[in-house]
């Protein structure tokens, strides 16, 4: 299966080179998220191309190519995700710098429960487009490997993580522009300016320097090769993130949402949404997770004195700047 994962992403990569300008191109306008001629084609040759696995029963599923599955009875033996292309935007105007990748997780059938958990993941791999880089794990490999774009091992997550001068917490992109600059709904259905409210991620922005490529998936890798220490987010969607936790896995860190839950047992919903999740080892979740619930603490307290005011002024729009 690796050699599989490996070869897919190679070809993804080897023909996104070729397609650069087309592959730019938006073709579905209509659709919230931006959506290029490179996610459909890309994706399609990543499902192809791991659905010609014979000697395996599998099931793979992506944005914009749904479900398809390469046997016509009996259970699979893996379930894979996929995402054609994280970081459409970076393709789009990135101009060649800004990281966009492909990425695979693959399941592994567990007959203990139905459905799959975070932790029946059995490889994880991703590649930058745009550096040519593979990041690959696996369950019980202790490491994050990286590959060029000819498939030669060029380093493991070990040797980063003994430099903790380059340590920094990533923050992904939709966690500022939604809460920088838009609104936000308390009480009779009056929307309120986000900025007289203090995030709930603000004691985070105090404490730690941002990097944002634009791009989960890339940060994810960082997060696995000890670039960063750390990722945290709110509204993801979670299809992405069983490749940022088998890297967290095999690199000792953790995963939870912001009440410090690890998602060890979560059932992974490929379709589901607005994904509370903190990433990094023991004393940056403790760190986060605790900054955060200070802050939901003080929002809450905001809010019912924003509906108060609301209710004893029912001619106040709340919108007004104050």
């Amino acid at each position: 299966m690796k050699e599989r994962i490996l070869d897919t992403l190679i070809k993804a990569y080897t023909f996104n080179q070729e397609q650069t300008e087309k592959n730019k191109e938006r073709i579905i306008g209509e659709k919230q998220d931006v959506v290029t001629k490179g996610d459909i084609e890309i994706g399609d040759l990543i499902v192809q191309s791991l659905l010609k696995d014979g000697s395996s029963r599998v099931i793979v599923e992506s944005e914009e190519h749904g479900k398809q599955q390469n046997f016509e009875e009996g259970e699979e033996e893996y379930y894979i995700a996929i995402d054609d292309i994280d970081g459409s935007n970076n393709l789009r105007v990135g101009q060649g710098l800004l990281p966009y990748c492909s990425m695979i997780v693959v399941f592994k059938k567990n007959a203990e429960h139905d459905g799959y958990t975070f932790d029946d993941y059995a490889y994880a791999a991703c590649i930058d487009h745009v550096s040519g880089r593979i990041f690959y794990t696996e369950k019980g490999l202790g490491f994050v490997e990286e590959y060029d774009s000819e498939g030669h091992l060029i380093t493991n997550s070990r040797e980063n993580f003994q430099d903790n001068s380059n340590l920094a917490l990533t923050l992904s992109t939709d966690v500022v522009s939604s809460t920088r600059g838009g609104k936000t709904g308390y009480g009779k259905g009056k929307e309120v300016n986000v900025s007289i409210l203090p995030s709930v991620l603000d004691g985070v922005y105090r404490n730690y320097a941002i990097v944002d490529s634009g791009c989960s998936v890339f940060e994810y890798a960082m997060t696995g090769m000890g670039i960063r220490n750390g990722y945290v987010s709110t509204g993801k969607k979670m299809h992405e993130l069983p490749l940022l936790y088998a890297f967290c896995r095999e690199t000792g860190q953790d995963m939870c949402d912001f009440s410090g839950r690890s998602y060890d047992d979560t059932t992974y919903d490929f379709s589901a949404g607005e994904t509370e999740v903190v990433a990094g080892n023991e004393r940056t979740i403790k760190e986060v997770c605790k900054m955060i619930q200070r802050q939901k603490e003080v929002n809450e307290r905001l809010k019912i004195m924003f509906q108060r005011s609301l209710s004893s002024n029912p001619g106040d729009d709340g919108g007004r700047e104050r």
